[in-house]
């Protein structure tokens, strides 16, 4: 943890000191002069101001007296300053370093190419040009006004994805049968049950065949879902709902005063869902039927790659019907599928969460990224393999960053289809 700690305050140094050292050079140019004083001020007045305010805010909790979960929460407002500022700042640190570089590379073709009599000249023009370290300034302030309104705005804008599914397989009567899906709630986020309010209210409005919930409802303990209790009980499906637990739900993220307490927290999450009107799948399955056809739903306890723990059991889950038609599994971490769904089954679709997007990225119809790429390869929308499909869902709450940039909170609407996919 220390040297986590240090390595993240030494990164952060540097991107701090370069930016600055950029802010000089491009104030120092013609009519920006006038600006330089305040603009360099400010960028110090900054850092402090975040400082005194991480202080406060740390003791304020602490001597708050509130709830252990409160208190998490209440650590967000941290997390969101911080990266309020470091966004910008690193913005305007990579058009500094594009911009060294290139001098770099101009004075390594002047050394090597001495006899030129132009490349003087050109690192010249270079060094006098105001553009690069310009378009970093207008970039630095376009990332903060995304971020604030991240922050502001970004967390509640829930958007719909509607994802038609074609299964050759599929039983003729679930031909165009709606399924909803929503992932990582994180109650504990929210101070406001207004806020979920609004995303339930978006949800109920589908009038889902079937709404399946998959992991993540609380951070760290289950009296956090507690006052948003009345609001999911308003949530209607013809087949009613289904939900599986997530990593947070499973209470490993905050001490406990006894081994023996983190179980029965669990079980009171659990009724609590129940009380809901979720039917919790617990490494077990349902069949949803529809006429004389039916499809089978399983449910697993959360499996991930460490650190995350393996509590889901998938031959549990499917028990002595393996080898049924048509079957659709929830597994919180999508890691999941392709470490034992593909491997060890033939499930059809799976449906998963947790990754969140990261919330930060780009998502759009054409183009999806988001830095969480890098740790899982299935992180959002519909990935398949042969005749098995994952979809994750990038979540409806948020965790740590109190906003989302970019990757804005998603209920998903799939609606399952017969037959082969039309060509476009």
């Amino acid at each position: 943890m220390f040297w986590s700690l240090f390595f993240g305050f030494l990164v952060y140094s540097i991107i701090d000191i370069y930016g600055y050292r950029g802010m000089r050079k491009l104030f120092s140019h013609g009519n920006l002069t006038s600006f330089r004083s305040f603009f360099l001020r400010t960028y110090w007045v900054v850092d402090v101001a975040f400082l005194l305010f991480a202080v406060g805010w740390v003791l304020h909790i602490r001597n708050s007296g509130l709830e252990d979960y409160v208190q998490y929460r209440k650590f967000f407002y941290i997390i969101g300053a911080f990266i309020l500022i470091l966004v910008p700042k690193f913005s305007f640190f990579l058009f500094t370093a594009f911009y060294d570089l290139k001098m770099l590379v101009l004075r390594i073709s002047r050394w090597a190419f001495a006899s030129h009599a132009g490349t003087s000249s050109v690192i010249a023009r270079w060094r006098g040009s105001l553009i690069v370290p310009a378009v970093g300034f207008v970039f630095a302030g376009i990332m903060f006004a995304l971020t604030l309104h991240g922050v502001g705005f970004g967390r509640y804008n829930f958007q719909l994805e509607l994802q038609e599914m074609w299964f050759e397989d599929l039983p003729p009567a679930f031909d165009g049968y709606r399924l909803l899906q929503f992932s990582d709630t994180h109650l504990g986020s929210y101070s406001q049950t207004d806020d979920v309010k609004s995303g339930l209210d978006f949800i109920q409005m589908m009038d889902a065949d079937l709404i399946v919930f998959t992991g993540d409802m609380v951070n760290n303990e289950a009296r956090e879902a507690e006052k948003f209790l009345p609001m999911f009980q308003l949530l209607q499906a013809e087949d009613g709902m289904l939900s599986i637990l997530g990593n947070h739900d499973m209470g490993d993220y905050r001490s406990w005063g006894t081994i023996e307490d983190k179980a029965p927290d669990i079980g009171k999450l659990v009724e609590l869902q129940k009380e809901m009107g979720f039917r919790v799948l617990l490494n077990e399955h349902v069949f949803v039927k529809r006429g004389n056809d039916s499809i089978m739903v399983a449910g697993v306890e959360n499996w991930g790659l460490p650190p995350f723990a393996q509590n889901g059991d998938l031959m549990a889950a499917l028990g002595e019907h393996q080898s049924f038609p048509f079957k659709i599994l929830l597994s919180h971490d999508p890691s999941h599928w392709r470490e034992q769904v593909i491997p060890q089954t033939d499930i059809q679709l799976t449906l998963s969460g947790h990754t969140h997007g990261m919330q930060v990225g780009v998502t759009s119809r054409f183009f999806s990224w988001s830095p969480v790429k890098l740790k899982y390869n299935e992180w959002s929308g519909l990935y398949g393999e042969g005749d098995q499909y994952l979809y994750v869902n990038r979540g409806f709450g948020f965790l740590s960053f109190p906003g989302r940039i970019g990757m804005p909170p998603e209920i998903t609407l799939i609606v399952l289809r017969r037959g082969v996919r039309p060509a476009v």
